[in-house]
């Protein structure tokens, strides 16, 4: 006869680590597309988020020079050096600022 519960637990059991794996090689790729820089770029913020807000989460880290927020829901944080730049990244990237809005960061052009 057809053994139809092995193919199917198969499935299951393969799908689980392809998805981690696929999730991990999203994420790997993600971070080599935007060249490293010691500028950060963070968009879709909240319109009530203004810089003493930005700069209150930013200062804690080293290297922190300022931030920029050259129109409603848009900012670039500005680091000494590029490592300083990526630990608040790594750090603060998906921080939730409210209940509904998460920081979105990415490298700026240096």
């Amino acid at each position: 006869g057809i053994t139809v519960q092995d193919p199917s637990s198969l499935v299951k059991e393969d799908a689980a680590p392809k998805d981690a794996a696929a999730a991990n090689d999203e994420e790997e790729t993600k971070e080599e597309e935007a060249t490293p820089s010691n500028i950060l770029f963070a968009d879709s913020l909240p319109s009530d988020c203004n810089e003493m807000m930005l700069s209150c989460l930013f200062r804690t880290y080293a290297g922190y020079k300022e931030v920029r927020i050259p129109r409603a829901g848009l900012a670039f944080i500005e680091f000494e050096e590029e490592p300083h730049a990526t630990v608040a990244l790594k750090a603060l990237n998906g921080f939730k600022l409210s209940a509904s809005d998460k920081l979105d960061l990415r490298y700026g052009k240096s």
